[in-house]
């Protein structure tokens, strides 16, 4: 069967190859009235027509494709796809509206390859959960001014924009929303990123010993619940609370939905949930970043409600 071409569609609607091109290609700088354009995407869709987006990317000089790179390894407790699962569907969404594909892959944090950033020319890539290490190596694959937005990570560089929890926040309506004297003990994901673990605790105020970082071992996560057991017990993601409550009934839990999916938890369950979806926040700032590279864009950090 012959391909269908950008001549054919504009003979069907009727108009020159370059309003075609134009609106396929959602050139701003061209004002095209809105009867044209959907008679332009009535003939396109009538015809089949699939873009061919390598030509696209030299003419244009992007490829309008963002990456979405993540570390899950084998001790990880909850994997990635799972906890970001909404994630990846909302900021998928987000991105096809404005034109752009998303990329998802796995790093490999005993052999990472990052030859996907240069292979793709990846126009902005998210990174989710950063070990410094490989934000370097990242970072340095990355095409000169490709915005780099840094999800659930801190890293000590001012030139990427990050997005995270307001942690600082999170825990001062916790203990004001807590009756006196009530003491609390906190599970989270071990995660790859170092310093979102000191953050948390920082902002907490608790001490090591109250704390843990939960991995697959099923013991360590046990022991720790059964030393807490007088204590009401704090958990980030709804997964890993999920997995707690073997141990522990709902009520006696405060599940903070970083995975943004509280319907999955009991009602009985008290939840603390973002302010922002955090896949919009993401893109907003990425959209943001690739019409002014070089802006003056600022970290955001998102609050989260505490419900009763």
């Amino acid at each position: 069967m012959k391909k269908t071409t950008l001549r054919d569609v504009a003979k069907e609607a009727g108009v020159s190859v370059a309003t075609v091109s134009y609106v396929l290609n959602n050139v701003s700088t061209q004002t095209i009235p809105e009867e044209t354009r959907q008679r332009v995407f009535a003939a396109a869709s009538k015809l089949h027509y699939v873009q061919n987006l390598t030509a696209k990317a030299l003419s244009l000089g992007k490829t309008n494709v963002l990456g979405v790179l993540f570390v899950s390894t084998d001790s990880s407790r909850i994997p990635k796809p799972v906890s970001y699962g909404a994630f990846f569907d909302r900021l998928e969404r987000r991105c096809r509206d404005k034109g752009y594909h998303l990329l998802v892959s796995q790093i490999d944090p005993k052999k990472p390859n990052f030859e996907i950033i240069a292979e793709r020319k990846l126009d902005g890539v998210f990174l989710i959960d950063a070990m410094e290490q490989s934000f370097r190596a990242i970072s340095k694959n990355l095409q000169y001014g490709s915005p780099l937005v840094i999800v659930d990570s801190l890293i000590n560089d001012s030139l990427f924009r990050q997005v995270n929890p307001d942690f600082q926040r999170l825990f001062g309506d916790l203990n004001a929303s807590l009756s006196a004297g009530r003491s609390y003990a906190l599970i989270h994901e071990q995660m790859a990123n170092k310093r979102y673990h000191e953050k948390i605790q920082s902002a907490s105020g608790l001490d090591e010993s109250c704390i843990c970082a939960a991995t697959n071992d099923e013991e360590q996560l046990r022991r720790f619940i059964e030393r807490h057991n007088d204590k009401l017990l704090v958990v980030f993601n709804e997964f890993l609370a999920l997995q707690v409550m073997k141990y522990r009934s709902p009520e006696s839990l405060i599940v903070v939905c970083t995975s943004e999916c509280p319907e999955y938890l009991p009602a009985q369950t008290r939840k603390v949930v973002l302010g922002q979806s955090k896949a919009d926040v993401a893109f907003e700032l990425m959209n943001a970043l690739l019409q002014s590279p070089f802006s003056s864009s600022e970290d955001q950090n998102i609050a989260l409600r505490v419900f009763e």
